[in-house]
């Protein structure tokens, strides 16, 4: 299918995404949930357009970082079950509570402001997480078992309890089973003290490589949106990438040996060759430092970037191809995947994804194999 635009855009294949959460699905237990996480915008993804396809897919609850990411879904109609996954303001839990919000529990500070409110504690649904090696955001592991007694005096209603394994993605496993080690003794404490409460612990990667981690709950971010954990840890289920960025070529020159192209000539044509000009720059949300060993894709095949990407350009050298200006341009996607460019931007494929700038935007479709099977809907991500 055409898109319109006439610069950058976002495909989402919402297709894609419930075909991900199926694969995914088939490696956890029947009783297993999942949380999708929806949270930077669905990592640049459209959060309410992807928490819908989720919900629709299968998953159970929805992961966000914040309160006001969690609002968003809630005023865009949807009813399902959402944890902010973030620290959040004790003033803002009357507006969790009304939103029907789950809040999470992270510090001994927090369980202090808890007790204090007393009676005036809105009704909200906890989850309390135990920092077992992470050391960013959570109870610490040591402090657990007298957060766990602080709550259940203070009538607290313990929803789950969840920890972060840092380093499940890593080729080492020591670290990631002594979180786990840990994170099991905190949990006979819970089950003791709040047998309904909700476990877990496995994000993508500890789903993969971790089966004991999965509990009540997991957690799945980037092996929803098609891409893999890491080189070190990859999923036994055939993932399909999610988004797409595209562009469009427009303009075509043909050139002799030796002619510079970009910001400060760093590159110098070998022979007489074309060089196309793609409306897609570092303003965009590609990354510029990709440009050095990048390559795009044009009429199936692969064509090196040359030099430095601009705002809201760049060229790649076609050499002798047929490739004409208004041709369909694949920055990442099927045929180049995120992972590639994170590798050559020395990142990783979660900030190539959220990082695609607000004036891309997000065009969404359903598709089976390359078959679209309901009209596209385009949503202008600035309006978000």
């Amino acid at each position: 299918m055409r898109s319109k635009a006439t610069r950058a855009w976002a495909e989402i294949d919402l297709g894609a995404l419930a075909h991900n959460l199926r694969e995914i699905r088939k490696l956890l237990r029947p009783a297993c949930r999942i949380m999708a996480v929806v949270k930077a915008d669905a990592y640049g993804h459209g959060a309410v357009e992807v928490a819908k396809a989720a919900l629709r897919a299968g998953a159970s609850w929805l992961g966000v970082a914040t309160l006001d990411e969690a609002l968003v879904l809630r005023r865009s109609g949807i009813k399902g079950r959402i944890l902010i996954i973030g620290p959040i303001d004790v003033a803002d839990l009357a507006a969790a509570a009304r939103g029907r919000i789950s809040v999470t529990i992270g510090s001994m500070e927090f369980i202090d402001a808890l007790e204090r409110l007393g009676r005036r504690l809105p009704r909200v649904q906890f989850h309390l997480k135990v920092d077992t090696g992470m050391t960013r955001f959570g109870v610490m592991a040591a402090d657990a078992a007298r957060a766990i007694s602080r709550l259940k005096q203070a009538r607290v209603t313990l929803e789950g309890c969840y920890t972060h394994l840092s380093s499940a993605d890593e080729p080492g496993r020591g670290f990631t089973e002594g979180q786990l080690d840990g994170f099991s003794r905190v949990l006979d404490l819970v089950r003791r003290g709040f047998p309904k409460a909700a476990i877990h612990a496995a994000s993508s990667a500890g789903v993969f490589a971790y089966p004991t981690s999965h509990f009540d709950v997991v957690r799945i971010g980037i092996a929803m949106y098609g891409l893999q954990p890491s080189p070190h840890v990859r999923s036994p289920a055939a993932l399909r990438p999610v988004m797409r960025l595209l562009s469009r070529v427009v303009r075509v020159v043909r050139v002799p040996a030796g002619t510079a192209v970009g910001y400060g000539a760093t590159y110098r044509t070998r022979a007489q060759t074309s060089i196309a000009t793609v409306a897609c720059g570092y303003a965009d949300g590609y990354p510029r430092l990709a440009g050095i060993q990048g390559e795009v894709a044009i009429r199936g095949r692969r064509y090196p970037i040359a030099g430095r990407l601009s705002m809201d350009y760049l060229a790649a050298d076609v050499g002798n191809s047929e490739v004409a200006a208004d041709d369909e341009v694949e920055l990442f996607g099927v045929q180049i995947s995120a992972d590639e460019v994170a590798s050559w931007a020395h990142t990783i494929s979660y900030e190539i994804l959220t990082r695609i700038g607000p004036r891309v935007p997000r065009i969404y479709v359903t598709k089976k194999g390359s078959v679209t099977s309901h009209e596209s809907r385009v949503t202008n991500h600035e309006s978000r």
